[in-house]
């Protein structure tokens, strides 16, 4: 049974895990390491630090997880943040490729409200409350 629980857990959140991969890896982007811990794969880097200088929250974001991806700025910033974004990974187990489009909802959802589109999602609230416990 737990070599199922297992399968599904890594099975369930794959398209968000490619799709980290895939942005991860690509070319064109540049230099970047990669790293495995808990069952992730951590890639960060120069060309990780570009692409998420873009992320529209201040300042751009040091870390964002897809699936069992966790993409990084630079290695501190991946061993900074690794609790909070774990937590992320624990919410794709729950939501697979429902995951992206549910958090985008809540973002929305917030965001109508005159919430923070960011720091008010309730999936960033339970990684910043769950992830400070670890």
């Amino acid at each position: 049974m737990q070599l199922v629980w297992r399968s599904l857990s890594y099975l369930w959140p794959l398209p968000n895990t490619v799709l980290g991969l895939v942005v991860g890896l690509l070319p064109f982007l540049g230099t970047r390491s990669i790293t495995v811990r808990r069952g992730t794969i951590g890639i960060y880097g120069p060309a990780m630090k570009r692409l998420l200088a873009l992320a529209p929250i201040p300042g751009g974001a040091i870390a964002l997880t897809l699936g069992h991806t966790i993409l990084a700025a630079d290695k501190p910033s991946f061993e900074s943040s690794f609790e909070h974004e774990w937590i992320h990974v624990r919410q794709y187990l729950w939501w697979g490729p429902l995951f992206i489009p549910a958090y985008l909802l809540n973002s929305l959802w917030h965001w109508s409200r005159g919430d923070g589109i960011y720091v008010d999602n309730d999936f960033e609230r339970q990684a910043r409350r769950w992830g400070d416990q670890m």
